[in-house]
């Protein structure tokens, strides 16, 4: 006859309180870090959050820098210096496509400024706007704007705004391509320097549509307010530069600014008061206003724009960050949560690197306090609930199995119907001490309580042994469940093993001398019972009911005294391991059929897999 293979107990994954818990906990922080992000409530934090991914690129050919620098000033005198110096540095750029001069003149000491702009064609100049607070969407306004004398705004060649707007931290990242003062709107000076450059005419001023400044050919994204994203190169000194008193000395060729943009401002000035904090400053170094405009020049030459990604967008990471960490991190071991969770955030990280080069900027701020914020609930919730379900199963089942066993119980739990009472397989130990009424006539009442104390307990020690489940103590007897709460693929052969442990530690030397005349009946049974919590509403018990362990009681009150009695039931799965001795068949009561008894003689192999 060929052994029977053991059916395990099936494990099915089911959801706990603490599960939808997390979720509906992780749910609301994605909720309201996407009513924050709405509103923008963390708006300094997110701006200044991708500044270091700006990477450096070529600056170019096309830009040079006149320097009002230490050395001009140690040479031509303090700052302010004659106009008359000015119109010698323009002429001296004849051959410059474009020259902005980043200085504000409010007036003219010299008429030589005038005409040699006006003869070379090729100027614009600098205007400044003093702007008012942003309330809603629309062009940046100025209470008032600081313009050139009208005899040089008549000999320019075209006119912008110098303004670059601070964000709340003090880090340029943004300029205005328009500002409004009234009903006049006046376009950046970098704006004006590339129409120039582009031969495009200067006016009228470009319009702000669907997120873009259009003026000719420019199309340019900005935000609500008009507002330009700068891409910068490098850090400060990127661009090629020269010193204002070596061109106007003549050791620089004039052949150096053909064909150029040449930005004429202070640069590499001590005590300087055009200086900016720039998004990748380090340890207080700033650019000087002339270097940032020839990085607004080069985001749009080159095209090197960045637009943000859509509000909506956001708030859909947001979410989804929150969900997936709900759904999917409480299903893996901590460890291992934590891991994806960092390379979840990771990932995301590193695919914002990869779009910021290709123009699109992400908001890292909120996805990540999204991440981070949900994992650390999703934790809270399972480390609670793990605490409740630890202290419920120890409760549950502390007095019948190991402290070993009920660890792995807490840890399977969750896969496990502990509470409801259902069917299932189970191998049924009965045991009993035989003779033991009369002995404990014969012996004083204190030490009969010892020797039974030390026979129940050699049991119980016989029954974790072999990762069985102690039901319940029958007087001077007990009751054994294996399989239950905790599977094992030979749970039959587990209990025979714990029978035979149980015989023999009755010889053992920590047992009492007076107990080794006494010895055990044991029955085991194998088949379907109903387990789980049964009893009142005030008391519940985890044990097992049916005829599986009414077959087993049986069985232990046929065993004689040293004897280990099995079914046939229970033989078919052990045969290839078990020797035993043929007793018989027997009618038992509540069966019509009579029953094939075996008695247990020895192990006589031991499979692998025990």
């Amino acid at each position: 006859m060929a052994t029977r293979k053991q059916q395990p107990l099936v494990r099915q994954k089911t959801f706990s309180k603490g599960y939808f818990l997390g979720i509906l906990l992780t749910f609301s922080i994605g909720l309201l870090l996407s009513l924050a992000r709405w509103g923008d409530l963390l708006y300094t934090w997110r701006i200044s959050s991708t500044d270091f991914l700006h990477g450096y690129s070529s600056p170019g050919h096309e830009i040079i820098i006149v320097a009002i620098d230490d050395t001009s000033i140690a040479q031509l005198g303090p700052w302010p210096w004659s106009h008359s110096l000015h119109a010698q540095l323009i002429g001296e750029l004849a051959q410059a496509r474009t020259v902005g001069m980043d200085i504000l003149f409010e007036e003219v000491n010299s008429l030589s400024l005038t005409k040699t702009t006006s003869h070379s064609n090729n100027v614009i100049f600098a205007l400044l706007g003093v702007l008012t607070e942003k309330s809603g969407p629309g062009i940046i306004q100025a209470q008032t704007i600081i313009m050139p004398p009208q005899e040089l705004q008549s000999a320019a060649a075209g006119l912008g705004s110098a303004n670059v707007l601070p964000d709340p931290d003090g880090v340029i990242r943004r300029v205005p391509l328009l500002i409004e003062q009234d009903s006049l709107i006046v376009e950046a000076m970098s704006l004006q320097i590339l129409r120039h450059y582009l031969d495009m005419p200067p006016d009228p001023p470009g319009k702000l549509e669907n997120g873009s400044f259009h003026a000719g050919s420019l199309h340019i994204p900005v935000d609500q307010w008009g507002r330009m994203t700068i891409n910068f190169a490098g850090e400060p000194n990127t661009f090629p530069q020269v010193s204002y008193v070596d061109v106007l000395s003549g050791e620089i060729s004039p052949n150096t600014f053909h064909d150029k943009i040449v930005l004429v401002g202070q640069m590499n000035l001590t005590g300087g008061w055009d200086l900016h904090a720039f998004p990748t400053t380090h340890g207080g170094e700033k650019m000087a206003g002339v270097e940032i405009q020839a990085n607004i020049i080069h985001t749009i030459l080159h095209h090197r724009f960045l637009r943000e990604q859509p509000l909506e967008n956001d708030i859909a990471i947001i979410l989804s960050f929150a969900l997936l960490v709900s759904f999917f991190l409480p299903r893996i071991r901590t460890l291992w949560s934590l891991l994806v969770a960092f390379l979840l955030g990771g990932g995301y990280w590193l695919y914002a690197f990869f779009a910021f080069d290709r123009g699109l900027t992400l908001d890292l701020i909120y996805p990540t306090l999204s991440l981070g914020l949900s994992y650390i609930a999703v934790m809270v919730v399972q480390f609670t609930h793990e605490r409740s379900n630890r202290r419920h199963v120890t409760e549950l089942f502390g007095r019948y199995v190991p402290p070993a066993v009920v660890n792995e119980i807490i840890v399977n739990s969750e896969t496990m119907e502990l509470s409801a009472a259902r069917e299932q397989e189970i191998t049924v130990l009965i045991t009993d001490i035989r003779n033991f009424t009369s002995f404990a006539e014969k012996t004083p009442p204190r030490r009969a309580v010892e020797i039974l104390n030390a026979c129940l307990n050699s049991m119980t020690k016989a029954v974790f042994t072999y990762g069985g489940t102690v039901d319940k103590f029958t007087g001077d007897g007990m009751m054994a469940l294996f399989n239950a709460p905790l599977p094992h693929p030979l749970h039959t052969l587990q209990a025979v093993r714990a029978a035979l442990r149980m015989q023999t530690q009755i010889l053992d030397s920590d047992t009492p001398v007076d107990a080794i005349s006494l010895h055990y009946g044991i029955g085991i049974h194998t088949g379907k019972a109903i387990v789980g919590n049964i009893g009142s509403q005030q008391r519940l018990e985890y044990t097992a009911i049916g005829d599986t362990v009414n077959l087993a009681a049986r069985l232990q009150k046929m065993a004689k005294g040293g004897q280990i009695l099995i079914s046939k039931g229970a033989y078919e799965y052990v045969e290839k391991w078990v020797k035993v001795k043929e007793i018989g068949e027997f009618q038992v009561k509540g069966r019509q059929k009579p029953v094939m008894v075996y008695e247990v003689v020895s192990i006589s192999a031991s499979p692998e897999t025990c």
